[in-house]
């Protein structure tokens, strides 16, 4: 499953790249950074890692063997390449953490083509929604419904709970640990315009995987 599930997430883009990929890295502070240059192209940073109770639910789910890795980063790169971005950069140190570097010159990548992202010469808009995230698990394949109906989300299920609801949920059928590190765990965004100013927007996982509104970044 490690490199179908890279390769289909990347390509949908629901929500973009770092929001996807916190999927596989669930229990974490994942970190994308969304920089607009003076010339209509964008360059994309994504930081990631797995804290311990899920990496133990991520190696399960992926049939990962002890002293594998998750990540083929080659493979990674190879299918960013093809899904409309360039100079892309992967690595991964210890095989549960992600670290991802390209730009897009085009605005043919899958951050555009989903209408994630939007950007004029002097400005960068990033929306995220919960139509975004279900038409993603609708239209993937069996491998990754499979991964992500391990996350029991209700915004994949079409299901309103509340924040707490959903970690209650979590630990049931997980156990505390996992409760707690999806409790702890957010998705950092920044965009970044031409002349260098920087808005940080610190978005919950918890609130992500029940999203019941539409998240606008500027």
């Amino acid at each position: 499953m490690k490199i179908k599930l890279l390769d289909k997430i990347f390509s949908a883009a629901i929500i973009g790249l770092a929001v996807t990929l916190c999927f596989v890295a669930t229990s974490c502070t994942s970190k994308i950074n969304i920089s607009l240059n003076k010339d209509g192209s964008i360059d994309v940073q994504f930081k990631g890692t797995s804290g311990i109770a899920f990496e133990t639910l991520i190696k399960t789910a992926s049939g990962v063997k002890e002293g594998e890795v998750i990540f083929d980063t080659n493979e990674i790169e190879y299918e960013l390449g093809k899904n409309g971005f360039s100079n892309v950069k992967a690595s991964s140190k210890t095989g549960m953490d992600l670290s991802i570097s390209m730009s897009d010159k085009t605005k043919q990548s899958s951050l555009y083509k989903s209408d994630v992202l939007k950007t004029d010469k002097s400005s960068i808009t990033a929306t995220l929604s919960a139509k975004k995230l279900l038409d993603f698990y609708n239209s993937s394949d069996e491998e990754i419904v499979s991964f992500l109906d391990l996350l029991l989300a209700p915004v994949f299920n079409e299901e309103v709970l509340s924040e707490s609801e959903y970690i209650e949920t979590i630990a049931a059928f997980y156990g505390q640990a996992a409760a707690d590190e999806l409790a702890e765990s957010s998705f950092n965004v920044t965009l970044i315009t031409p002349d260098g100013k920087s808005s940080l927007h610190v978005i919950p996982m918890v609130k992500l995987l029940t999203l019941n509104e539409t998240i606008i970044l500027r």
